[in-house]
């Protein structure tokens, strides 16, 4: 008889389990799709067991990431409604979001377009305000995708464009903080947008339009292929590699896009990424096709044709086709080629009637999607106004009012940026500090809105007499803090004695009107160490030290 199992033993042992099935199914963890599927249910499994919600709500996402993956779209639609009931946590906001476009790519691919568009209008709604991580990008990329899939690629490309243009528009900083991907997904889903109008255009557009077309997607491919290296996740370079192959042999440059095009194709097959696999394939028989190989070419179409069955995603198995088509005709096969095309044509009819289907059931006419546009600008309008507002009241917390320069919350924020920069480049930096010498009297004898003229035009002349790159911080009363990089103390010295005089030989009179002679003692320290509490401690004994010697000069802090 088996003794019973202590209860203790046996949640700890299904934690440990839990957190390797997690690690195992997490996006970039690196494992093949099929295997992270089984683990993401697993740990869903084992999440909702334990009562860890969280950890059962990121497991639900996890999976339907991978089925996505594997192109397996009803069935993440069937998996995403038991996820998002356990996405309301506020922490949780980013998983939920992810779903969302989640569930709206698979439901534009599945034909489902009150799913997905149902699903990318709560997505754009999510992210007004916010300006964090990239979160209006990815609802305007998710919402491109159901304009493109109902067939409206100009649309999605416009709304792309747009999207990219605000998110480049931002502050530089904070654009450059923030992760890869979405910017990456953006880019590379305007290439593939355009490489799916360049398809519509190459038997019937001008080789005017098929330019330009061919012009923007290379632009956009080329953007997300220099993206890359910031992510770790291999999957992404399947997908821009072999856009960015594909827009590149139809540009003419076949030798070029050959490489692209064979290590996309192997890291989908390596990674078990079927569907990105087959679409993959299908540009390397017009590859074959251009180096006037049209046997080999057919030859691995029509493998592929098989190899698909019914699980073909439609736009692959056209491309296919018609790939195909032109091989046969290139042979003198007409039967053939006329059989592809026929098939071509129908596929093409069978999707334009899904997408006429699908717009007159949702109403989605020419009006909606204009609608639907507006919705989504009036969102980025409203996300612009938030980040300005933020912007607005970050700078108002790091300006002293009086004088409009810095103050010591300024002075750290900067100083956070430029010190470890410094160090890391092995450049100089200087630090100063600046006191008006008897500011006290002049208070006392004129008052208070004479010793405030004299604050303001101490800040004018600061401003006038350093470099736009310098730190100017007023650090409290009559004191202030200059921050010069790329000096070392020498050469700081230099500046801050030449400011000396400036102060000295100002004529205050016709400032404050009243006959002030007003001077200033500076003391200066020099980075290394690049810490701002050790430079402000060394400036600040080199500035007693200027009192104590009589003001009116400028001293050097020790190293």
């Amino acid at each position: 008889m088996n003794a019973p199992r202590d209860p203790g033993l046996v949640r700890q042992a299904e934690l440990a389990e839990l957190q390797a099935c997690l690690a195992a199914a997490a996006p970039a963890a690196g494992e093949r799709p099929a295997a992270a599927v089984e683990a993401a249910r697993r740990a869903r499994t084992l999440a909702g067991r334990l009562h860890r919600h969280d950890d059962e709500a990121r497991a639900g996402v996890w999976l339907c990431t991978h089925l996505l993956r594997l192109g397996r779209h009803d069935e993440l639609l069937r998996a995403a409604p038991r996820a998002q009931l356990l996405l309301d946590a506020p922490e949780l906001l980013a998983e939920r979001r992810e779903l969302l476009r989640l569930v709206t790519l698979a439901g534009s691919e599945a034909g489902i377009f009150d799913v997905a568009l149902a699903s990318a209008h709560e997505l754009v709604r999510s992210t007004v305000g916010d300006v964090r991580d990239g979160a209006a990008l990815t609802a305007s990329l998710a919402l491109a995708v159901c304009f493109e899939r109902m067939g409206d690629s100009w649309q999605a490309v416009r709304l792309l464009e747009q999207a990219l243009h605000d998110h480049g528009t931002r502050d530089a900083d904070r654009v450059a903080a923030e992760p890869v991907m979405p910017l990456l997904m953006a880019t590379n889903a305007l290439c593939a947008t355009a490489i799916g109008i360049l398809h519509r255009l190459l038997d019937v557009g001008t080789g005017a339009e098929v330019g330009e077309v061919l012009q923007l997607a290379r632009r956009a491919g080329e953007q997300a292929r220099a993206l890359l290296p910031g992510l770790p996740d291999a999957t992404y370079r399947v997908a821009v590699l072999g856009n960015l192959g594909e827009v590149m042999l139809y540009q003419g440059e076949v030798d070029a896009a050959e490489p692209l095009l064979r290590e996309s194709h192997g890291l989908a097959v390596e990674r078990g990424l079927v569907a990105h696999g087959w679409r993959v394939q299908a540009s390397m028989g017009a590859w074959l096709l251009a180096r006037q190989a049209p046997a080999r070419a057919l030859e691995t179409m029509e493998c592929l044709i098989v190899e698909m069955g019914a699980d073909a995603p439609p736009q692959t198995d056209v491309r296919a086709r018609h790939v195909a088509y032109r091989a046969c005709r290139a042979l003198g096969r007409h039967a053939d080629a006329l059989a592809h095309f026929e098939a071509v044509e129908r596929l093409e009819r069978r999707r334009t009637m899904a997408q006429l289907r699908a717009q007159s059931q949702l109403f989605v006419t020419r009006t909606e999607a204009q609608q639907a546009q507006w919705q989504a600008e009036q969102a980025r309008l409203e996300a612009q106004h938030h980040r300005e507002r933020a912007a607005e009241a970050v700078a108002r917390a790091e300006r002293d009012p009086l004088t409009g320069l810095g103050n010591r919350r300024h002075l750290a924020a900067r100083c956070a940026e430029l010190l470890p920069a410094a160090q890391r480049s092995g450049q100089p930096l200087a630090l100063a500090q600046m006191d008006i010498d008897r500011f006290k009297p002049v208070n006392d004898r004129y008052g208070h809105a004479v010793g405030d003229t004299v604050l303001v035009e101490v800040a004018r002349l600061l401003r006038e007499n350093m470099r736009t790159g310098d730190v100017l911080v007023r650090h409290g009363g009559e004191e202030f803090v200059l921050v010069l990089p790329g000096l070392g103390l020498e050469a700081a010295a230099e500046v801050c004695e030449r400011l000396r005089e400036r102060f000295a030989a100002h004529h205050w009179l016709a400032v404050c009107g009243t006959p002030l002679d007003l001077t200033v003692s500076i003391g200066v320290a020099a980075a290394p160490p690049y810490e701002l509490a050790t430079l402000l401690q060394r400036a600040d004994e080199a500035l007693y030290r200027a009192k104590d010697g009589g003001r009116n000069r400028v001293c050097l802090g020790s190293c």
